[in-house]
């Protein structure tokens, strides 16, 4: 008895299908779609909005107010291929929000099934509030989000911080997430999220949901600032809007030539994301895609793996 392969030509087959499974297609007809808004109010003034203001390249929003004793502002940004976040912060009695929101529509144009995955970062950022020993409440908070067709939530992260430094989390932890009293800060986090399967000339969406809350009720308070009457802050403080400014000045007003200030709580918010991972086969975005093996692919490479099966044949 001998050993004996089976003819050449199955190995051939073999080969081929094991080479067509290695160059199905990876395409898809993308449309990028960004939108900004943001929506401030001090103390008992009207509400300041701005957006939603929306571009497939860039887009953002800024709204800000300020009374006698309070002031807020808010920021959303986003970029294409660049960074984006939102967030507020403010001082006094407020209420001020930024969102940023981006959202990808996909349609499936190669002739295979194809398995989607989205991959993104969420840049490092903080929550803090506190009443400054001027009495009242306030907090921050972020809510970071990702959907499939507006219904399946495919990713979620949540934070609240208190001025009485009560924390509540929900969702995802983000990287060295870490509790301070009454902040609350992370570092940057990668994430891959699988969006499944689309069939050719499939479509589906997705959003990815930013949003910076901040909120105070705080009161306010005197003390002798002495000097020359003027203060020492203009309540907007020196955050660059980016999440790597400080929380805002407390507001501090006075009487010229007077020796009495007032000052009050502030809250801060920011969280963002500046997208660096655009090295994926969609140009640009953070999108990629796998070919899923049609059955009858999987048939011929079941054929193929066949012809490298041995049989016996008796000696002549």
């Amino acid at each position: 008895m001998k050993l004996e392969f089976f003819p050449k030509r199955p190995l051939v087959i073999l080969i081929t299908s094991i080479g067509l499974l290695g160059t199905l297609p990876a395409h898809a007809t993308v449309i990028d779609g960004l939108t900004a808004q943001t929506s401030t109010q001090v103390g008992t003034n009207a509400v300041v909005t701005n957006g939603p203001n929306m571009s497939t390249t860039a887009t953002s929003a800024f709204s800000n107010d300020n009374d006698t004793q309070s002031a807020a502002n808010a920021s959303s940004f986003g970029n294409a291929v660049g960074p984006y976040g939102a967030g507020g912060n403010g001082s006094g009695v407020f209420d001020t929000t930024g969102r940023f929101m981006r959202q990808w529509d996909i349609t499936n144009d190669s002739g295979v099934a194809q398995n989607y995955s989205f991959n993104f970062f969420i840049y490092y950022g903080n929550l803090s509030a506190s009443d400054n020993s001027a009495g009242g409440s306030g907090y921050a908070e972020y809510e970071a989000k990702i959907l499939r067709d507006g219904i399946t939530t495919l990713f979620s992260s949540a934070a609240k911080i208190t001025s009485g430094g009560t924390l509540t989390t929900s969702g995802t932890t983000l990287t060295g997430a870490t509790q301070s009293g009454s902040s609350y800060s992370w570092g940057g986090t990668y994430f891959t999220v699988d969006l499944g399967v689309l069939n050719p000339g499939e479509f589906t969406f997705v959003q990815y949901d930013l949003v910076g809350h901040a909120f105070g009720d705080y009161g306010f308070s005197t003390y002798d600032c002495g000097g020359d009457g003027y203060g020492s802050g203009d309540g907007y403080g020196s955050s660059d809007g980016y999440g790597n400014g400080d929380l805002i000045t407390p507001l501090v007003t006075d009487t010229p030539g007077a020796s009495q200030c007032t000052t009050t709580g502030s809250s801060y918010s920011f969280l963002g994301d500046p997208d660096t991972l655009n090295t994926t086969p969609i140009a640009g975005i953070g999108i990629t895609s796998q070919a899923v093996p049609e059955p009858a692919m999987l048939g011929l490479m079941g054929l193929g793996l066949a012809a490298f099966g041995l049989r016996r044949r008796p000696r002549n």
